[in-house]
């Protein structure tokens, strides 16, 4: 069991990743520049055996603005992280694009790396995101910190090296503790 604590701490780390998250998608060897699907976007799952979850998801380089179901898998890319506290892992993403916009120095500048002579497209939809410890920290299967985002907004936006990057973000009202790490995108 978390003690209230460890929880807020947890519930801050998570939020801090859900925001933050600037690690971008990282390159592959592979361009998804002009793929109009998903395949070939992102590799195959690979596991964090200390963790006994999947590794943060990695993406190959979109350069063209990305489709809703890429931008659903770039989300992942984005806010997947493993920090020196614990593995955030974003599951279950669902999304709606907006019509894309004009850049907004308010609401834009904070978006890593962003071109600001580009269009941006607003995101909004949902998520569930992850905390997790190492195992030991609680018994296997029981590691995580689970937060269902119902309602959040987001971005996907070109950089100023002309690759894309999505990222969403919103509130969690209730999290659970003792949850299994997830193992599959």
């Amino acid at each position: 069991m978390i003690s209230c604590f460890q929880a807020r701490n947890v519930a801050l780390c998570l939020s801090a990743l859900t925001v933050l998250s600037a690690a971008g998608c990282n390159s592959t060897d592979a361009q998804a520049a002009g793929q109009t699907g998903t395949s070939g976007l992102s590799g195959p799952v690979t596991m964090v055996p200390e963790y006994q979850a999947r590794a943060p998801r990695k993406c190959a380089s979109v350069t063209q603005q990305p489709s809703s179901a890429q931008a659903t898998i770039m989300v992942q890319c984005s806010m997947d992280g493993l920090t020196a506290t614990g593995l955030g892992l974003i599951q279950d993403v669902k999304l709606e694009m907006g019509a894309s916009r004009p850049f907004n120095n308010w609401s834009d500048l904070g978006l890593s790396g962003i071109d600001s002579n580009a269009k941006v497209v607003p995101l909004r939809g949902s998520y569930t995101g992850y905390f997790c410890g190492l195992v030991g920290t609680a018994p296997a299967g029981h590691t995580c910190l689970k937060s269902v985002v119902p309602v959040a907004e987001g971005w996907c936006w070109r950089t100023s090296f002309g690759d894309y990057k999505c990222k969403m973000q919103g509130s969690a009202p209730n999290m659970e503790s003792g949850m299994p790490p997830p193992t599959t995108y």
